[in-house]
């Protein structure tokens, strides 16, 4: 189970790397992507990346420390669960840093495929609002607390999942004369 984590993580990591380039149709008119890129340059967005990228890391590392060892039947050592958290971490900059340019560029094409010209120079001019100033102080933990919430959710959904699978299986091996080894 901790294994499909990390592997539901990495792969959320790589979809997040690829989701912009796969969410934009057709290319909106140029006032729109200006207009999206002057709302990510008043968000900040880089920094606001590089912020959520730290969150998102430390709950996926967390994430491994807590979870890894309970489908183990012996635990591993703090070291080699400290080296497979470096690993984790090591993959989701590397993919997120070697995408960057993408990625803001196909959030530049998402914001432009749903907001006018002039809405999105609302929205930059809204960036500077104290409440939303504070939201975007707020949003790399939101996000990595978002993250943890629906990790907890789905693993509550997987154990049911997996009982279910694991029943059709055992039904279809006893169907055809075999006998699971457990």
């Amino acid at each position: 189970m901790a294994r499909k984590r990390i592997v539901a993580a990495v792969a959320l990591a790589a979809l997040c790397v690829s989701a912009p380039a796969l969410a934009a149709p057709s290319t909106p008119d140029a006032a729109r992507l200006a207009g999206a890129e002057k709302l990510l340059d008043a968000m900040h967005y880089d920094a606001q990346i590089e912020k959520i990228l730290d969150a998102v890391t430390a709950e996926v590392q967390r994430s491994i420390r807590e979870n890894l060892n309970k489908t183990l039947l012996e635990p591993l050592p703090s070291a080699v669960t400290a080296k497979i958290a470096g690993i984790a971490e090591t993959h989701m900059r590397s993919a997120f840093n070697a995408h960057r340019s993408e990625m803001k560029k196909g959030t530049e094409l998402i914001y432009a495929r749903h907001f006018t010209a002039a809405e999105l120079e609302r929205l930059a001019a809204l960036q500077s609002d104290p409440v939303m100033v504070k939201m975007q102080t707020e949003l790399p933990e939101i996000t990595a607390e978002n993250m943890a919430l629906s990790q907890g959710l789905v693993a509550s959904a997987q154990a049911g999942l997996q009982q279910e699978i694991q029943a059709v299986v055992l039904d279809y091996l006893q169907k055809q004369g075999d006998k699971p080894s457990s």
